[in-house]
């Protein structure tokens, strides 16, 4: 596993770095996060967008040819069990992970349990600082989407959570992960809604910015691309 740490990261697709560069998605807000598990257009989108409110939707798109609602479900569960696990999934950028004690018997079963709400401790280099995160990964409809909606638009499976830093001192985004089932795999549809959460003033003129929405975007194509191109050989060789 350990020679995943040298190989080459996916390059970001000429089209993906177009778009991020002149951002010009709609952006919807999250209390309508519902109409991207129907609509197709939002479904397509890449880039960021800044809602009225000032804060700041990221949206990103990862097509994941071989893989399975399942390989998914057991990469959120097996790699924060050890930070050389998440550090082949961003080589550089990912630097380590932990969980949270409550969820050490969730984390040592000897096979993927069915998944719980849980709290990880990523720490992860993002616009060129390396931030120690908290993400308390929630179920889909605990976030506020639909299993019905979901199930008819063949949407098997939704990794979504609530995001911080500082042990969850200051809470920031609301992120998901939108995994739809196509012919050959799953597609990715990615989203983050930065500064959902951070109701501070002047931390939201200090943090909220272009910049950080641009590097969120970035980072979100290269770790999923990479994840792709990974997880098949993982999911073979490191399941008990």
């Amino acid at each position: 596993m350990l020679d995943l740490l040298n190989k080459p990261l996916p390059k970001m697709p000429p089209e993906i770095a177009r778009a991020i560069q002149a951002p010009g998605i709609e952006g919807t807000p999250f209390d309508a996060k519902n109409r991207i598990l129907s609509d197709a257009a939002l479904q397509r989108e890449i880039g960021y967008h800044r809602l009225d409110n000032g804060t700041y939707q990221v949206s990103m798109i990862c097509p994941m040819p071989g893989i399975t609602p399942e390989m998914i479900e057991w990469w959120f569960w097996w790699h924060p069990q050890a930070d050389e696990r998440y550090r082949v999934w961003f080589p550089g950028d990912h630097i380590g992970i932990s969980y949270a004690i409550k969820d050490r018997d969730y984390f040592t079963t000897p096979s993927r349990p069915v998944f719980r709400s849980n709290t990880q401790f990523p720490r992860e280099r993002i616009n060129g600082r390396i931030l120690p995160l908290r993400i308390d990964f929630v179920p889909p409809e605990e976030f506020g989407f639909s299993r019905v909606t979901m199930a008819q638009n063949d949407i098997p499976l939704i990794v979504c959570g609530h995001v911080g830093v500082f042990g969850g001192l200051i809470w920031h985004t609301e992120m998901a992960h939108i995994f739809k089932q196509t012919d050959d795999g799953l597609c990715l549809i990615s989203r983050f809604w930065i500064g959902q959460t951070l109701t501070n003033p002047l931390l939201r003129r200090l943090i909220l910015k272009d910049s950080l929405a641009k590097a969120m975007a970035e980072h979100c194509c290269i770790e999923y691309r990479n994840l792709a191109a990974i997880l098949p050989r993982l999911f073979v060789q490191e399941r008990p």
